[in-house]
């Protein structure tokens, strides 16, 4: 399957289900900045992505949406696209606010994203099966780093027990989320 070319229909179909989405309105905390974002100059990212995030805090439209980032975030099935890293800041603001809708949803795209950027052991030939050599996927490096870079709201997110448990995060989840953002969580 053509993850870009089925990211580009999931955000027309929910632009076209939702056309208010499409237009900048006063914009959540959350979101701030994410129109400045050159999203097509991103490999393979449509440019829809902030409309896609507006989607995400409207109750009527944040399913669609989710569907939609699902399509914008990853490259395959085990495999993060190079959007994820400019997506995750954005994500982790939305997934902290309890007023956003299907967060436990964001929270499962963030620990997808911690997941698939944890380096690869070059030295575990199962790890280099699935995952590819480092240097060939310098989108994980980038999504650790803006992981790291906002630390703070992956703290936010890792006390929130009750977000935490109607996610049904394990101490794994919590500690590959740690992990991604050069946390020590215990």
């Amino acid at each position: 399957m053509d993850h870009e070319a089925a990211a580009v229909v999931a955000t027309a179909a929910l632009t076209a289900a939702h056309p208010h989405l499409k237009r900048a309105t006063a914009p959540h905390p959350a979101l701030e900045g994410c129109d400045d974002v050159e999203w097509t100059s991103i490999p393979g990212c449509p440019d829809d992505v902030p409309a896609v995030l507006r989607g995400l805090l409207d109750p009527d439209a944040a399913e669609s949406a989710e569907r939609a980032l699902d399509w914008v975030v990853m490259s395959g099935p085990m495999s993060i696209s190079a959007a994820m890293p400019a997506v995750v800041p954005y994500l982790l603001r939305l997934t902290a606010d309890p007023s956003v809708p299907r967060r436990t949803g964001l929270l499962g795209i963030l620990l997808v994203a911690a997941v698939l950027s944890a380096p690869t052991d070059p030295g575990n030939a199962r790890h280099l099966a699935i995952g590819g050599l480092e240097q060939d996927h310098p989108e994980r490096a980038r999504c650790r780093a803006v992981f790291a870079a906002d630390a703070v709201w992956v703290r936010r997110l890792l006390a929130d027990e009750e977000l935490l448990a109607g996610a049904g995060l394990d101490a794994d989840d919590r500690e590959s989320l740690a992990e991604a953002a050069g946390l020590r969580h215990h």
